[in-house]
């Protein structure tokens, strides 16, 4: 793991799950092995102690993490104690004589504060143009550095941001807008998270082996991973090539029982899957919960000694005696609700 330059950084995470999107954060850190600790966590902020670096990466990465900054201060907000402290900066660390930088402040919690935000936005400009001599321009526009003030509640949370998620990439790779897709095909959004739970790494193999119209694979590309999919469903598996290739991903694919993988032991390093249970794949005469435990066992040898499987099915199918508990430690679980009449289980397995 590296510690090599770790700093208090925050994180404001996606209100759309209590628990997944620090559960996504923590587990890309391990797999860029990046260390961290987590040091406070309220609802949509997380700040950590964390290689600014890591934290770059992690947010540009995720489903669910909307941007990371750092820390350079923390006090109450109030006006007064904002400026107080901002006057003990040094902003040269980070904007340099001649570059551009713009500041914007923000609230998570939306309880009423004593002071106009858009007003306090041009007083921390001014603050930190004077500090460096005027020898800075602000632009709201395409700022070299853009400082970050996040009101949270009774806290204000000041510095530089590290990185932004681009929301609307996952819209992009929408089913509907690929060349081939069913009507139950998994939200791009929500197939990052789970190819981030296994804990998949740029340049190394990540493995589906339900992959269906291929979102997890796709998703697997996006951050640098070499899709490896199989499907006992020729049409499918065609799918996933169409799809793929509509994105110029290149795809390695094979027409396989999941129950009987074609891998050597002991080679694969992260697995996620979202098996077929209301597609119109085919389970082939067997139930989920058969299918599923069959899987995982067939999955026990070929996946490496501290390796990770994330397996995606409605809550009503889940079991936790389908998991060979002599093979996998459950490393976390979560359920996440995907409408009315549909919740999902989402469960991370670690390798023994």
């Amino acid at each position: 793991m590296i510690r090599q330059n770790e700093q208090i950084c925050l994180f404001i995470l996606s209100g759309e799950h209590d628990t997944l999107p620090q559960a996504e954060l923590c587990a890309i850190l391990e797999s860029e092995n990046f260390s961290y600790t987590v040091k406070n966590r309220e609802k949509r902020i997380l700040v950590m102690e964390v290689d600014p670096e890591g934290a770059r990466r992690a947010t540009k990465r995720a489903g669910l993490v909307n941007q990371a900054s750092v820390v350079a201060f923390e006090s109450a907000s109030e006006e007064d104690a904002i400026l107080h402290s901002l006057r003990r900066i040094d902003f040269s660390l980070w904007v340099h004589p001649g570059s551009r930088f713009g500041v914007k402040v923000t609230r998570i919690k939306r309880e009423p504060v004593e002071f106009n935000v858009d007003e306090l936005q041009g007083k921390i400009g001014s603050v930190i143009w004077q500090a460096l001599e005027g020898q800075v321009e602000i632009s709201l526009t395409s700022p070299d550095v853009l400082f970050l003030g996040v009101i949270n509640g009774n806290r204000f949370f000041f510095g530089p941001q590290l990185a932004t998620r681009d929301r609307k990439v996952f819209s992009k790779r929408r089913s509907p807008l690929r060349p081939f897709f069913v009507p139950s095909a998994i939200h791009p959004k929500i197939a990052r998270v789970l190819v981030n739970l296994s804990r998949a790494k740029p340049c190394s193999e990540f493995f589906d082996p339900f992959c269906g119209t291929g979102g997890l694979l796709l998703e697997a590309a996006e951050i640098g991973c070499i899709p490896v999919g199989f499907d006992i469903d020729i049409s499918m598996l065609a799918g996933s090539q169409q799809n793929l290739s509509h994105y110029e991903v290149q795809f390695y694919g094979c027409l396989a029982d999941a129950r009987e993988p074609p891998i050597r032991n002991g080679i694969v390093k992260a697995i996620a899957m979202d098996p077929p249970y209301g597609r119109s794949s085919s389970t082939r005469g067997t139930t989920i919960s058969k299918l599923i435990q069959a899987s995982l066992a067939s999955f026990a040898p070929i996946l490496k000694p501290g390796g990770f499987l994330c397996l995606a099915l409605p809550l009503e199918y889940f079991r936790e005696n389908m998991i060979p508990s002599e093979s996998f430690i459950i490393r976390e679980m979560h359920t996440m609700r995907i409408h009315r009449s549909l919740r999902r289980h989402i469960v991370v397995l670690e390798r023994k």
